[in-house]
């Protein structure tokens, strides 16, 4: 934990919690220094950016990712499961 943090944390419970001015003064400066930090962060860059004509429209799709290993694994486990379930089933037939 940073000390900007555990000083917020600790005006909130001993400056507005607990009546301590001195914390409360000390948590004033800290949430407003954190304030600043948030409100001067660049903003995220732009990866693609074009105009859209009258009538076009544009369509955001999301890919599912591929399977993991494990994932590939437990499909083929559970195919083998059912390949004996049938066999089985077959051979009671």
């Amino acid at each position: 934990m940073s000390l900007l943090s555990e000083v917020r944390r600790r005006a909130l419970l001993k400056g507005l919690l607990g009546g301590s001015k001195p914390w409360m003064i000390l948590g004033l400066v800290a949430w407003t220094f954190r304030a600043l930090q948030w409100a001067l962060r660049p903003a995220p860059p732009t990866v693609y950016q074009e105009k859209l004509g009258l009538g076009e429209s544009l369509i955001l799709r999301h890919q599912p990712a591929p399977p993991t290993r494990r994932q590939r694994r437990k499909s083929r486990r559970t195919e083998k499961r059912l390949k004996r379930r049938s066999d089985r089933a077959d051979r009671r037939a």
